[in-house]
């Protein structure tokens, strides 16, 4: 899991630095893997950043960690982190960023499973 964790911090990293800019809306960008098989109780896992859409936030962004669990039409996300586009690049290169993230998924699984 923790290695999974780690691909999609660094090619969610990627895409934050090509196509996060430093202020307004853009569309969402994100990692998801299909964890169906790891019998996690979650089907996907989703890393991804978003803008706060709202007024005088427009430099603000999101790092959310989401869990889906198909067929069912629930989800659940944690926000990991906030402030700005070089706030959310720091972040996706913290020491333990993938630690911190495990421990998430299985609030994730157990917040679906409720």
């Amino acid at each position: 899991m923790k290695k999974l964790l780690e691909k999609m911090i660094i090619r969610l990293h990627k895409q934050v630095e090509e196509r996060v800019p430093e202020c307004g809306a853009f569309p969402v960008v994100y990692e998801q893997e299909d964890v169906s098989g790891w019998h996690i109780g979650l089907s996907h896992l989703i890393l991804k950043v978003s803008d706060v859409r709202l007024q005088g936030k427009e430099a603000e962004r999101l790092l959310e960690i989401a869990g889906l669990n198909h067929p069912s039409p629930y989800g659940a996300e944690i926000v990991v982190g906030f402030g700005s586009t070089q706030d959310i690049l720091a972040l996706l290169q913290k020491e333990g960023l993938a630690d911190e993230l495990m421990k998430k998924v299985a609030k994730l699984a157990n917040d679906l499973d409720d």
